[in-house]
């Protein structure tokens, strides 16, 4: 931590422009109370405020080594009444050696020097305390900000460690489904499982290519949505239908990477899957005041009997939306029927 004087330039006027008041203040007294000469009470007044504000930048120092903790506060109690003992002398001793030889010919006032011994060291001591309290005050704000930053550091870095986690349970589950269904279209049509391998790469290559907190445009998010759905539509041909409704003005928007995947995932796991009929995978973007609006519809047969799953998918996105915008309430589902709703708000 550096002198909080030469900070900059603020504080450099800030602290000289407190000395030049009290050297004001002190000047006043000594023409208008003890009615000394100008060039005294302005001599007086320099000398004295000068020699204490080169001690009190000194004092720093001092200060600075100085931790206060439960193990050592009588030690700081000790040195700093050395300290105290030792910087009045040489500020009182150096300041009256210097007066005393300007004016070693004006007796009122060289025994007004004697006399206000007691005087001075009280004000001395008042302010090297306050000095000191100063910068006791500035090292704890330093402190508190330096806390304040290493905690949004860790906070940040939780976030990446979490939002990293739940990434880590996407990649597998969407890679573990496309390879059952590779394996099994190289028995039924190998020209198929081939093409689905080159979708497959250049869907994970989409995948890895960004952190897991990192945006992207909803055109980007869009696109590898297709090529997702073009690898289920490999598998289940006319049996899978999709309608991407998304309008110029959500192309540019931004969403955290991959956030929208297990959505078709479930859409595909419970629709598709389950049904016997073709299914549509409906999709329509849109802007709102403030945020924009994705809602995702599939059918599905209601007579079928569900497939069981852990639940990664929702719980995934409401986790790292939690995350990514501190809010809980953006994701929301329902059913109508036989279709199934999804409405996803993500603010600006």
């Amino acid at each position: 931590m550096q002198h909080p004087v030469f900070k900059n330039v603020q504080t450099i006027i800030l602290y000289f422009g407190f000395w030049i008041l009290m050297a004001g203040i002190q000047f006043s007294i000594l023409i208008f109370q003890y009615h000394f000469a100008l060039e005294i009470a302005l001599a007086d007044s320099l000398v004295f405020n000068t020699l204490f504000a080169l001690i009190g930048l000194l004092m720093w120092f001092i200060v600075r080594y100085s931790s206060p903790s439960a193990r050592n506060r009588f030690n700081i109690f000790f040195n700093h009444l050395t300290s105290l003992v030792l910087l009045l002398v040489i500020w009182f001793g150096v300041g009256y050696s210097i007066l005393s030889l300007l004016f070693n010919e004006e007796t009122a006032y060289n025994d007004f020097l004697t006399v206000s011994i007691p005087m001075r060291m009280i004000s001395g001591v008042l302010l090297y305390v306050l000095v000191g309290l100063v910068y006791y005050l500035l090292i704890y704000n330093f402190n508190l900000q330096e806390k304040l930053k290493m905690e949004a550091r860790l906070n940040t870095l939780l976030k990446e460690t979490e939002l990293n986690m739940l990434k880590s349970q996407i990649n597998p589950h969407f890679l573990f489904n496309s390879l059952n269904s590779i394996s099994s279209l190289t028995v039924t049509d190998p020209e198929k499982a081939r093409e689905m391998v080159i979708k497959l790469s250049d869907f994970l290559r989409y995948s890895v290519s960004s952190g897991a907190d990192s945006l992207t445009s909803l055109a980007q998010e869009f696109e590898n949505i297709k090529r997702y759905l073009e690898i289920e539509k490999i598998r289940f041909g006319d049996k899978l239908k999709y309608d991407l409704k998304v309008g110029g003005n959500c192309q540019n928007q931004t969403i955290p990477v991959m956030l929208l995947q297990p959505l078709y995932e479930n859409a595909v796991k419970h629709g598709v899957y389950e049904s016997t009929d073709q299914v549509c995978i409906e999709t329509e973007c849109k802007v709102e005041p403030g945020y924009t609006e994705i809602t995702i519809v599939n059918d599905f047969d209601p007579d079928a009997v569900p497939r069981v799953g852990a639940g990664v998918g929702l719980n995934n996105i409401s986790e790292r939306l939690r995350l990514t915008y501190q809010r809980s309430d953006l994701l929301k589902t329902w059913k109508e029927g036989n279709r199934y709703f999804v409405r996803l708000k993500i603010p600006e």
